[in-house]
């Protein structure tokens, strides 16, 4: 009777479970369709990006034609003859046409000619009122397609503005370059990855619905059309769909013209203007091919092998399995858990990006801004660049195997970008914070700038992280005689009222992934590697890092450096005699401001408030002696800055140039404050030459001071074999050296640039850029049968990897296959100039 129970209940349990399989695969069939859908939409939306990159360096070299056309004052004949010498893909083409007539010429002849170079857009009117062309570096200028009219083919042009000679009117006129690449060309970059998506197809529309490229899926002239037709709807509907389509990432079900179910993906291409990607793929490719009879065979034999095997048995396996699933999933979980806590370190610049992008997009009309924002925006790359390769390759960290690259840079820079990263934590988390500045007389340094902003920006990210809104932030940085001649002693120090350490855990933190146990501490996201790292850097840099803290009542960081003075500086810099008056409650920046001020030549009053200055102004102005230049910080007690340059515009009604100063991100208050009156913005803390040069530009007079420059004589002449299979790479880095001086020749992979070196004559090249990644015959053993060859001079020219292969191991892979140095990619156009500097020198 016991056994015929359990039995029934076996079975009872088996049915059971067989139902909930079957109704659970069904719902796992849903749920899977959804998220191939949304992989799918995920998909498209990558393609898009690639997309977007062709075009991004597509457009990027017809800059660089342009800015090298414009800086050289060409005829067009002699612009014509320098592209048709740059560029060398065989299926594109450059036109240059006058703005006036539409006529011009082109760098292919006319097909079915040789020497017909003559190209007219009179009657093909794709660029009508050319101001949409936006200026050089700043956007990208794409047409429309259209039928080239030099050869028939269906072209999209990138375009810049031009200034070339015109021999006919003796003058120099407008013109406008377009390099012209087949749609054909940008149909090849169109490759899914997934196996699965075989049958889709990709296209592009414009904000009207007509293909720019059309999939073969595609019937009629417009898209909109072609989904009305085989697709039941209502105009209303139809126009939501349509307006949702060309404005949002997304994805629709519908018909194509055999009436099979499709999945249509879109998303807009940012790049452009209005254009939108679709992919179209078959609904059942998206789906699981196989039922659930094999799925229901299997469970059913599983659970009969489970009821009939002995129960003392499978609870002793069923214990040792889930020991084992728990240190599987211990070990699971401390992966996700660096990877996901590790985020905070690489969102602190990306936040910097995305505001100062946000910034420039939202002031493209004024050059200088957008500018300083796109400088301060590749600050904060490189630093993020720097963060990922630390975290990438922690065996840097544990071997100690972090290496300096020092350059001359600007102090400047690394305060700039230290605030801008900082500024939008600052912000959400409104913290007081203060920046001050003691004795910066040299602005121009020798180190390696990217460590010592990674040092700086942890120690005052820390700060920010741990400090609870509405607590206070002080940084000071200060400049005392070094050590040695031709060094200075920088002296850092940040302060914070956050939430200290422990004694225990301050005899422990500079060990990697050492982080306090401490609930508030629990909930801040961070890898644990920030202060290991930077105590590391301060060591090869040869300074010292210092920490005070309570817990509870804040901590002290001190980092000391001894920093060589770099060959350059600015000299100079003297004002013309002028008035100025300070206004800040802040005793120290008062005292700070006004030595640098009178040491420029100026005359300096200051107020503590902004109703004090207002009775100063008012007293000067009825005196007839006005000041030359009134600088007002932004937060003081009673008016703020704002408030009190709208008080002196309003009522004393003076038209002198004021300057508001602030350490925190005054972009939300930009707009009121021009409204106020405000002249200019400066950022906190104020530097010697940022015055200099912000006040000169206020009163109108040109500075006799200037940043120096680099001199790039000694690379003139020099010739370069570049190893190269991808086009665009290729071009890019042949237009960089050319702007140094440079001439490049091309090996299009490591055959090729092995019987280019060994036919080549003594001297030709001074040096090879070799990518690793190349066809028939990669670097490496490119790099290994140069150094093989008979030839002396061919054996031992100096070989440089040029590579996206940027890990530990990789280097030393290239250095032990016989190169001399590395460069990584993305290409830092400083990092190849020093890479030739020291490859050249050492021959």
């Amino acid at each position: 009777m016991k056994k015929t129970l359990i039995s029934i209940v076996n079975v009872i349990i088996i049915a059971f479970i067989l139902i909930f399989v079957v109704f659970y695969s069904r719902y796992e069939n849903k749920e899977f369709y959804l998220r191939q859908i949304e992989n799918f939409e995920n998909t498209t939306v990558t393609m898009e990006q690639v997309t977007e990159n062709y075009l991004e360096g597509e457009q990027r070299i017809c800059d660089v034609w342009a800015k090298y056309i414009n800086s050289n004052l060409m005829s067009m004949e002699e612009a014509v003859e320098y592209i048709r010498a740059s560029h060398v893909l065989k299926n594109t083409s450059a036109h240059i046409i006058w703005v006036d007539s539409r006529i011009g010429l082109s760098t292919r002849p006319r097909l079915g000619t040789n020497d017909d170079y003559d190209i007219s857009y009179q009657r093909l009117d794709i660029l009508g009122d050319v101001s949409w062309i936006d200026k050089i570096g700043n956007s990208i200028n794409i047409t429309r397609a259209y039928t080239n009219p030099m050869n028939g083919e269906q072209s999209l042009a990138f375009c810049n503005n031009i200034t070339v000679y015109d021999n006919e009117s003796k003058s120099y006129k407008d013109a406008v370059l377009m390099r012209v690449i087949p749609i054909s060309d940008l149909e090849q970059k169109w490759v899914f990855p997934q196996s699965e998506l075989v049958n889709a197809e990709l296209s592009m529309i414009d904000v009207n619905g007509d293909y720019i490229i059309k999939g073969y899926n595609f019937k009629n002239s417009s898209f909109f059309e072609f989904y009305k037709s085989y697709n039941s709807t209502d105009p209303e509907k139809s126009k939501k769909l349509f307006d949702k389509i060309t404005s949002s990432t997304g994805s629709v079900s519908m018909f194509n013209s055999h009436k099979q179910e499709c999945v249509l993906a879109y998303t807009p291409i940012s790049s452009t203007s209005g254009w939108t990607m679709l992919s179209l793929v078959p609904a059942k490719d998206l789906k699981i091919g196989k039922g659930n009879w094999v799925l229901f065979g299997v469970v059913s034999a599983g659970l009969l092998v489970l009821f009939l095997s002995d129960l003392f048995y499978m609870l002793y396996m069923n214990k040792h399995l889930k020991i084992t699933a728990n240190k599987a999933e211990s070990a699971n979980k401390a992966k996700t858990d660096f990877l996901s806590t590790m985020s905070h370190d690489i969102r602190t610049p990306m936040n910097a990006i995305v505001g100062l992008t946000t910034i420039a997009e939202k002031n493209t009309g004024d050059v200088e801004s957008t500018k300083d924002s796109l400088r301060k925006i590749s600050l904060a790359s490189n630093h993020l660049l720097t963060l990922i390769n630390d975290i990438l390759d922690i065996s840097k960290v544990e071997s100690g195997n972090l290496k300096l690259s020092p350059v001359s840079f600007s102090i400047v820079e690394t305060v700039e970008n230290l605030v801008n990263i900082s500024q939008p934590i600052i912000k959400e988390k409104n913290i007081e914070f203060s920046f001050h500045i003691n004795h910066m007389e040299k602005e121009y340094l020798y180190t390696d700038q990217l460590r010592l902003n990674q040092i700086y920006i942890n120690i005052l990210s820390n700060a920010i992280k741990y400090t609870e809104p509405g607590g206070r932030v002080s940084v000071e940085l200060r400049e005392e005689i070094g050590a040695v001649p031709d060094q200075v002693k920088l002296t850092y120090i940040v302060a914070d009222t956050g939430i200290g350490m422990s004694p225990e855990f301050m005899e422990t933190m500079y060990m990697p992934f050492s982080r306090q146990v401490d609930s508030r501490v629990n909930s801040i996201q961070g890898t644990g590697l920030g202060l290991a790292i930077t105590k590391q850097m301060v060591e090869l840099i040869g300074g010292t890092i210092d920490c005070q803290s309570e817990q509870g009542k804040g901590t002290i960081f001190t980092v000391e450096l001894d920093i060589p003075v770099a060959d350059r500086q600015r000299e100079d810099m003297q004002l013309e005699p002028i008035d100025i008056l300070i206004v800040d409650d802040d005793e120290i920046t008062i005292e700070t401001a006004t030595d640098m001020l009178e040491s420029l030549g100026a005359t300096v009053e200051h107020a503590h408030s902004g109703l004090v200055a207002l009775g100063m102004i008012e007293h000067r102005h009825l005196e007839g002696r006005g000041y030359s230049v009134i600088i007002v910080d932004w937060k003081m007690p009673e008016i703020d800055g704002v408030e009190t340059i709208r008080r002196i515009r309003s009522e004393i009604e003076t038209t002198v140039p004021i300057l508001l100063i602030s350490a925190y991100d005054w972009s939300d208050i930009e707009e009121k404050a021009k409204e106020a009156g405000a002249d200019g913005f400066i950022t906190k803390p104020l530097f010697k030459s940022t015055l200099y040069d912000k006040i000169n530009s206020l009163i109108g007079k040109e500075s006799g001071s200037v940043e120096p420059e680099d001199d790039y004589s000694d690379l003139q002449g020099l010739n370069i074999l570049v190893a190269e299979d991808n086009d665009i790479n290729w071009e890019i880095i042949s237009s960089i050296l050319a702007m140094f001086g440079i001439t490049s020749e091309r090996a299009e992979n490591g055959r090729i640039c092995v019987d280019m070196i060994s036919k080549a004559k003594e001297g030709s090249y001074t040096l090879i850029f070799m990518d690793i990644q190349m066809p028939e015959m990669n670097g490496l053993d490119a790099t290994r049968t140069i150094r093989k060859l008979e030839n002396s001079w061919a054996s031992s020219i100096p070989i440089v990897a040029m590579t996206a292969d940027a890990f530990s191991e990789n280097i030393m892979e290239c250095m032990n296959a016989g190169m001399n140095g590395h460069i990584a990619k993305p290409i830092d156009v400083k990092l190849v100039i020093k890479e030739i500097r020291r490859i050249k020198e050492g021959r």
